[in-house]
């Protein structure tokens, strides 16, 4: 399998000192290190004695001295693949990925048959962040020696931090039939099968985990929350379920109402999320039970019943719901959820439009400012308008914005007509079913030729539907159609929104000029 050999891998090969300076570090060591003098004064040839000796400081953590004695070694002996092998081992003990990859690959250049050096490869290569290469270096170790535990357990990290849950299951399930048998091994399986919605699996997997390490209260209340989620779905009445997840643990652990509300909304959540609309309707209903005040679970409930009367997302909901993940709502969506609407959005606009030409720019339910460093360089003026006060303060921390505004967002774009020559709606739509009043208001907003910009979940029947999600989805010609009366259409593209249950959500962008005869 060819090494590859990408950007985080172009560093320099390495240099050996020189015959002299060798020389001279001799007989320093010799002087000054009793262990390597020993072996010199055994008979042991320097390379060797070199070579013993940097070993030995290797498995003692000691890094830079083991550094040291092997490149010493090497220069003595440079055709030694074993020895350019623990060269880079040392250089990695150090974090010196870069060096390290290079000695590795010169030792698997002189003999590719080494699965642990493979392995230490993988690890640089991880460490660069070269995924690829990680994964390439990985699976050659396994190629050589496929019953390589630890190779089975990198490489399931590996595809799941490259959100491969599928494929990183196979590998952990590999290293468990080979002997793994950690709790770690076993929450880690249990954390993604509950991702894919596999709630027995899950459950099981968690239970394994605190079995092995009873002690620790984390694996403890996920194999109670897995188990409560398993319970639902196969029909349990939830009351019971409840009774039963409190009694794994002290009453003051479980039985708070943050534990509770967090127990019921993270497994309705998952139900919904992976089509178990039974199960998260009797969820649902325990949520308004306990909390009727709460406009969340009323309308998702709602969306769960089909209602086939909600036309847009109540504001009330709205607000809630942002309000309370605004602080880690950047984190989870981009850094856990791979959400890059914002990017191939502000893309699509900014290749329209030419860097530094828009004047006046909206980010229209601009959330946390997720579009704003994006939008800056083509706006002479940016504007930020949402409902929910909360993502504005996390807006304004980054510094891009001209002015925000807390305001329901039809009402702004009417009291702002002819304002803007861009107005841009990165995951906004999906909270409005019927199109046509935000259509209306968007073209009295913007200025002659001005742009609108903006994303649509992925729907392949007729006009809009409203998803147990709460979101609603909008298929291209509905949209097309409303569209047409005010609008000439630029560009638009199928492409994917996040990741949600099984893959990445579908959806559409368009972009769209107001026409000028809508303006006369």
């Amino acid at each position: 399998m060819e090494l590859n050999r990408g950007r985080a891998l172009k560093v320099a090969e390495p240099v050996l000192p020189e015959a002299g300076a060798v020389a001279e570090m001799i007989q320093g060591w010799a002087a000054t290190e009793p262990k390597f003098g020993g072996l010199l004064m055994a008979g042991v040839p320097a390379s060797q004695a070199l070579a013993r000796w940097g070993l030995e400081l290797l498995w003692a953590n000691q890094a830079m001295e083991a550094v040291a004695a092997l490149r010493a070694a090497l220069a003595l002996n440079p055709a030694d693949a074993v020895l350019w092998a623990n060269y880079g081992l040392a250089l990695q003990q150090g974090q010196s990925w870069g060096e390290a990859a290079a000695c590795l690959e010169r030792s698997l250049a002189l003999s590719p048959s080494q699965p642990d050096t493979w392995m230490a490869l993988g690890v640089a290569r991880k460490n660069l962040e070269d995924l690829e290469g990680a994964e390439t270096a990985y699976r050659m170790a396994l190629q050589q020696n496929p019953k390589l535990e630890v190779g089975w357990q990198l490489l399931g990290m590996l595809k799941e931090e490259q959100k491969d849950f599928s494929k990183a299951i196979e590998c952990f399930d590999h290293c468990v039939s080979l002997g793994g048998k950690s709790a770690a091994l076993f929450a880690n399986l249990g954390k993604l099968h509950y991702q894919l919605g596999q709630v027995a699996k899950s459950a099981a997997a968690y239970a394994r985990a605190a079995e092995l390490d009873s002690a620790n209260a984390h694996y403890r209340r996920m194999a109670a929350k897995a188990a409560f989620s398993r319970e639902v779905l196969e029909g349990g009445v939830v009351e019971e379920a409840i009774a039963r997840y409190r009694n794994s643990f002290g009453q003051e652990e479980a039985g708070s109402k943050e534990a509770l509300t967090e127990l019921l909304s993270s497994s309705f959540a998952m139900l919904s999320g992976f089509g178990h609309i039974e199960a998260a309707i009797r969820l649902g209903r325990k949520l308004v039970e306990l909390w009727p005040e709460n406009a969340t679970w009323r309308y998702l409930l709602s969306a769960l019943a089909s209602d086939a009367t909600i036309e847009r997302s109540p504001a009330e909901y709205v607000v809630e719901h942002f309000d309370a993940f605004a602080q880690g709502f950047d984190a989870q969506l981009v850094g856990a959820l791979g959400y890059d609407i914002p990017e191939k959005l502000c893309a699509a606009a900014r290749k329209i439009t030419g860097e530094g030409s828009v004047r006046d720019t909206l980010d229209m339910g601009c959330g946390t400012g997720l579009c704003g460093p994006l939008l800056r360089p083509i706006s002479r003026a940016l504007t930020g308008v949402d409902l929910s006060p909360k993502m504005l303060e996390e807006a304004a921390k980054k510094g891009v914005y001209d002015t925000l505004a807390c305001e329901e967002l039809t009402a702004f774009l009417r009291r702002s007509p002819n304002q803007f020559d861009l107005v841009v709606a990165a995951d906004l739509l999906i909270y409005f079913g019927d199109l046509a009043p935000l259509f209306q208001a968007a073209a009295a907003a913007l200025r002659r030729d001005g742009l609108f910009a903006f994303s649509t979940e992925g729907w392949a029947g007729e006009g809009y539907r409203l998803l147990p999600s709460g979101r609603f989805s909008h298929a291209p010609g509905y949209v097309r159609f409303l569209a047409e009366r005010g609008f000439a259409e630029v560009e638009s593209f199928a492409t994917t929104i996040r990741l949600e249950a099984n893959g990445r959500l579908p959806g559409n962008i368009f972009v769209f000029r107001r026409r000028e005869a809508e303006l006369r």
